[in-house]
Protein backbone atom coordinates (compact mmCIF):
# COMPACT_ATOMS: atom_id res chain seq x y z
CA UNK A 1 0.00 0.00 0.00
CA UNK A 2 3.22 2.31 0.63
CA UNK A 3 4.92 1.68 -2.43
CA UNK A 4 1.66 2.46 -4.05
CA UNK A 5 0.97 5.41 -2.48
CA UNK A 6 4.70 6.25 -3.21
CA UNK A 7 4.28 5.44 -7.19
CA UNK A 8 1.11 8.01 -7.52
CA UNK A 9 2.76 9.86 -5.03
CA UNK A 10 5.67 11.25 -7.89
CA UNK A 11 2.31 11.94 -10.76
CA UNK A 12 2.27 15.48 -9.13
CA UNK A 13 0.82 18.84 -11.16
CA UNK A 14 4.38 19.39 -12.26
CA UNK A 15 4.72 16.25 -13.82
CA UNK A 16 1.57 16.62 -15.61
CA UNK A 17 2.37 20.06 -16.77
CA UNK A 18 5.47 18.53 -18.25
CA UNK A 19 3.24 15.64 -19.95
CA UNK A 20 1.19 17.98 -21.34
CA UNK A 21 4.33 19.89 -23.13
CA UNK A 22 5.84 16.43 -24.47
CA UNK A 23 2.79 15.24 -25.72
CA UNK A 24 2.68 19.39 -27.54
CA UNK A 25 5.81 19.03 -28.81
CA UNK A 26 5.96 15.81 -29.94
CA UNK A 27 2.38 16.04 -31.83
CA UNK A 28 3.45 19.56 -33.31
CA UNK A 29 7.08 18.06 -34.57
CA UNK A 30 5.43 14.86 -36.05
CA UNK A 31 3.03 16.75 -37.43
CA UNK A 32 5.65 19.09 -39.54
CA UNK A 33 7.52 16.11 -40.10
CA UNK A 34 4.45 14.80 -42.07
CA UNK A 35 4.08 17.83 -43.53
CA UNK A 36 7.63 18.01 -44.89
CA UNK A 37 6.53 14.48 -46.64
CA UNK A 38 3.90 15.81 -48.47
CA UNK A 39 5.46 18.73 -49.92
CA UNK A 40 7.74 15.26 -51.10
CA UNK A 41 5.24 14.12 -52.88
CA UNK A 42 3.92 17.55 -54.20
CA UNK A 43 7.18 18.37 -56.03
CA UNK A 44 7.41 14.53 -57.51
CA UNK A 45 4.46 14.93 -58.78
CA UNK A 46 5.13 18.12 -60.08
CA UNK A 47 8.43 16.90 -61.25
CA UNK A 48 6.91 14.47 -63.10
CA UNK A 49 4.99 16.70 -64.87
CA UNK A 50 8.05 18.71 -66.03
CA UNK A 51 9.90 15.86 -67.20
CA UNK A 52 6.97 14.78 -69.03
CA UNK A 53 6.04 17.86 -71.06
CA UNK A 54 9.71 18.29 -71.76
CA UNK A 55 9.61 14.79 -73.78
CA UNK A 56 6.54 16.06 -75.69
CA UNK A 57 7.28 17.20 -79.53
CA UNK A 58 8.91 20.84 -79.88
CA UNK A 59 5.99 23.66 -80.30
CA UNK A 60 6.51 25.63 -83.67
CA UNK A 61 5.47 28.74 -85.42
CA UNK A 62 2.69 27.19 -86.07
CA UNK A 63 1.49 26.52 -82.54
CA UNK A 64 1.51 30.35 -81.50
CA UNK A 65 -0.60 31.48 -83.87
CA UNK A 66 -3.97 31.73 -82.42
CA UNK A 67 -2.12 34.06 -79.62
CA UNK A 68 -3.37 31.41 -76.99
CA UNK A 69 -0.97 29.91 -74.72
CA UNK A 70 -2.68 26.97 -72.70
CA UNK A 71 -0.94 26.37 -69.13
CA UNK A 72 0.41 22.77 -70.53
CA UNK A 73 2.48 24.26 -72.51
CA UNK A 74 4.70 25.39 -69.43
CA UNK A 75 8.59 23.88 -69.33
CA UNK A 76 7.66 22.48 -72.96
CA UNK A 77 10.29 22.70 -75.49
CA UNK A 78 10.21 25.15 -78.75
CA UNK A 79 11.90 25.00 -81.81
CA UNK A 80 10.76 28.40 -83.94
CA UNK A 81 11.87 30.48 -86.78
CA UNK A 82 12.00 34.23 -86.59
CA UNK A 83 14.25 37.30 -85.39
CA UNK A 84 15.60 39.39 -82.43
CA UNK A 85 14.48 42.81 -81.60
CA UNK A 86 17.55 43.87 -80.47
CA UNK A 87 16.23 47.69 -79.39
CA UNK A 88 14.07 46.30 -76.40
CA UNK A 89 16.89 44.42 -74.84
CA UNK A 90 16.91 44.52 -70.92
CA UNK A 91 19.16 43.43 -68.63
CA UNK A 92 18.13 42.16 -65.24
CA UNK A 93 20.59 43.55 -62.55
CA UNK A 94 21.68 41.35 -59.45
CA UNK A 95 20.96 38.05 -60.96
CA UNK A 96 23.21 35.02 -60.13
CA UNK A 97 24.90 31.96 -61.81
CA UNK A 98 27.24 30.02 -60.07
CA UNK A 99 27.56 32.12 -57.17
CA UNK A 100 28.35 35.19 -59.32
CA UNK A 101 26.68 38.50 -59.74
CA UNK A 102 25.19 39.91 -63.14
CA UNK A 103 22.59 40.31 -65.68
CA UNK A 104 20.08 38.40 -66.99
CA UNK A 105 19.67 39.52 -70.81
CA UNK A 106 16.29 38.98 -72.30
CA UNK A 107 15.12 40.52 -75.65
CA UNK A 108 12.01 39.76 -77.58
CA UNK A 109 11.91 37.23 -80.64
CA UNK A 110 9.56 37.85 -83.09
CA UNK A 111 8.47 35.04 -85.09
CA UNK A 112 7.42 34.74 -89.31
CA UNK A 113 4.01 35.48 -88.60
CA UNK A 114 3.83 38.17 -86.34
CA UNK A 115 3.86 36.51 -82.50
CA UNK A 116 6.79 37.99 -80.22
CA UNK A 117 8.05 35.95 -77.16
CA UNK A 118 10.34 37.16 -74.12
CA UNK A 119 13.04 35.51 -74.35
CA UNK A 120 15.66 34.80 -71.36
CA UNK A 121 18.71 34.71 -73.08
CA UNK A 122 21.37 33.86 -71.13
CA UNK A 123 23.62 35.10 -68.30
CA UNK A 124 26.54 37.50 -68.38
CA UNK A 125 28.98 38.68 -65.29
CA UNK A 126 29.28 42.28 -63.85
CA UNK A 127 32.05 44.11 -64.85
CA UNK A 128 34.31 43.90 -61.27
CA UNK A 129 35.76 47.66 -62.05
CA UNK A 130 32.64 49.30 -63.11
CA UNK A 131 29.70 47.81 -62.01
CA UNK A 132 27.55 50.27 -63.65
CA UNK A 133 28.50 49.28 -67.02
CA UNK A 134 26.52 47.14 -68.76
CA UNK A 135 28.57 44.67 -70.85
CA UNK A 136 28.74 44.45 -74.80
CA UNK A 137 26.14 41.62 -76.23
CA UNK A 138 25.92 40.05 -79.55
CA UNK A 139 22.67 39.93 -80.95
CA UNK A 140 22.48 37.99 -84.64
CA UNK A 141 20.52 39.72 -87.28
CA UNK A 142 18.10 38.37 -89.68
CA UNK A 143 16.21 35.44 -89.71
CA UNK A 144 17.68 32.08 -87.27
CA UNK A 145 16.25 29.21 -85.73
CA UNK A 146 15.63 29.68 -81.52
CA UNK A 147 15.68 26.37 -79.91
CA UNK A 148 14.40 26.88 -76.00
CA UNK A 149 11.48 26.21 -73.38
CA UNK A 150 8.33 27.49 -72.00
CA UNK A 151 9.05 28.68 -68.49
CA UNK A 152 7.43 31.66 -66.32
CA UNK A 153 8.52 34.82 -65.84
CA UNK A 154 12.12 35.54 -64.20
CA UNK A 155 11.49 35.99 -59.97
CA UNK A 156 10.99 39.57 -59.22
CA UNK A 157 13.20 40.77 -56.38
CA UNK A 158 12.51 43.42 -53.81
CA UNK A 159 12.36 47.25 -55.16
CA UNK A 160 13.13 50.41 -53.46
CA UNK A 161 9.62 51.96 -54.17
CA UNK A 162 8.00 51.69 -57.83
CA UNK A 163 9.68 52.98 -61.01
CA UNK A 164 8.06 55.46 -62.38
CA UNK A 165 7.09 54.80 -66.43
CA UNK A 166 9.51 55.74 -69.15
CA UNK A 167 8.50 59.28 -70.92
CA UNK A 168 10.65 58.90 -73.50
CA UNK A 169 13.85 56.49 -74.42
CA UNK A 170 14.03 52.93 -73.30
CA UNK A 171 15.15 51.80 -69.75
CA UNK A 172 17.58 48.93 -70.51
CA UNK A 173 18.95 48.45 -66.90
CA UNK A 174 15.85 47.05 -64.54
CA UNK A 175 15.17 44.90 -61.42
CA UNK A 176 12.11 43.04 -62.55
CA UNK A 177 10.09 42.90 -65.36
CA UNK A 178 6.26 42.24 -65.74
CA UNK A 179 5.22 39.88 -69.08
CA UNK A 180 2.22 42.56 -69.33
CA UNK A 181 3.62 45.72 -68.41
CA UNK A 182 6.67 44.91 -71.12
CA UNK A 183 4.04 44.34 -73.58
CA UNK A 184 2.04 48.06 -72.68
CA UNK A 185 5.31 49.60 -72.32
CA UNK A 186 6.74 48.49 -75.92
CA UNK A 187 3.06 47.64 -77.80
CA UNK A 188 4.86 43.91 -78.82
CA UNK A 189 2.17 41.11 -79.26
CA UNK A 190 3.95 39.29 -75.92
CA UNK A 191 2.50 36.28 -75.44
CA UNK A 192 4.87 34.15 -73.25
CA UNK A 193 8.80 33.87 -71.91
CA UNK A 194 10.91 31.56 -73.01
CA UNK A 195 14.47 30.43 -71.84
CA UNK A 196 16.71 29.80 -74.72
CA UNK A 197 18.94 26.71 -74.65
CA UNK A 198 20.34 26.06 -78.06
CA UNK A 199 24.36 27.46 -78.70
CA UNK A 200 24.70 31.16 -80.11
CA UNK A 201 28.05 32.97 -80.53
CA UNK A 202 26.64 36.19 -77.85
CA UNK A 203 29.23 35.23 -75.45
CA UNK A 204 25.80 34.48 -72.32
CA UNK A 205 26.30 31.53 -70.18
CA UNK A 206 22.77 29.28 -70.31
CA UNK A 207 23.75 26.68 -67.40
CA UNK A 208 19.79 27.01 -66.36
CA UNK A 209 19.02 24.96 -63.71
CA UNK A 210 17.56 21.47 -64.49
CA UNK A 211 14.24 19.80 -63.78
CA UNK A 212 15.03 18.38 -60.07
CA UNK A 213 12.03 17.96 -57.78
CA UNK A 214 13.85 18.53 -54.40
CA UNK A 215 12.35 15.91 -53.26
CA UNK A 216 14.86 14.63 -50.93
CA UNK A 217 15.37 17.68 -48.78
CA UNK A 218 12.37 18.01 -47.72
CA UNK A 219 12.97 14.03 -46.71
CA UNK A 220 15.54 15.28 -45.06
CA UNK A 221 13.52 17.78 -43.07
CA UNK A 222 10.76 14.89 -42.18
CA UNK A 223 13.44 12.61 -40.51
CA UNK A 224 14.44 15.64 -38.67
CA UNK A 225 11.45 16.41 -37.16
CA UNK A 226 10.60 12.85 -36.51
CA UNK A 227 13.53 12.32 -34.72
CA UNK A 228 12.88 15.45 -32.73
CA UNK A 229 9.13 14.27 -32.38
CA UNK A 230 10.55 10.72 -30.78
CA UNK A 231 13.30 12.22 -28.87
CA UNK A 232 10.85 14.57 -26.96
CA UNK A 233 8.93 11.24 -25.85
CA UNK A 234 11.89 9.46 -24.74
CA UNK A 235 13.56 12.38 -22.90
CA UNK A 236 9.83 12.53 -20.65
CA UNK A 237 9.88 8.38 -20.58
CA UNK A 238 13.12 8.50 -19.38
CA UNK A 239 13.44 11.60 -16.74
CA UNK A 240 9.61 11.67 -15.42
CA UNK A 241 8.88 8.08 -15.47
CA UNK A 242 11.87 5.46 -15.58
CA UNK A 243 13.82 7.68 -12.82
CA UNK A 244 11.04 8.15 -10.52
CA UNK A 245 10.03 4.65 -10.57
CA UNK A 246 14.01 3.68 -9.91
CA UNK A 247 14.01 6.11 -7.02
CA UNK A 248 10.48 4.75 -5.33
Amino acid sequence: MTSERANFGMFSKTWFVILLATLLVSGITAKLGFWQLGRAQTKEALNAITVARQLEPALRNDDWASGLVPDVWMQRSAELNGQWLPQFTVFLDNRSMKSQTGFFVITPFQLNNGAVLLVQRGWVARDRARSDLLPPVQTPQGPLTLQGRVVPSPSKLMELGVAAPVQEGFTVLRQNIDLEAFRLETKLPLLATLQQTSAAPDGLVREWPQSISGADKNRGYAFQWFALSALAFLLFVWFQVWKKIKNV
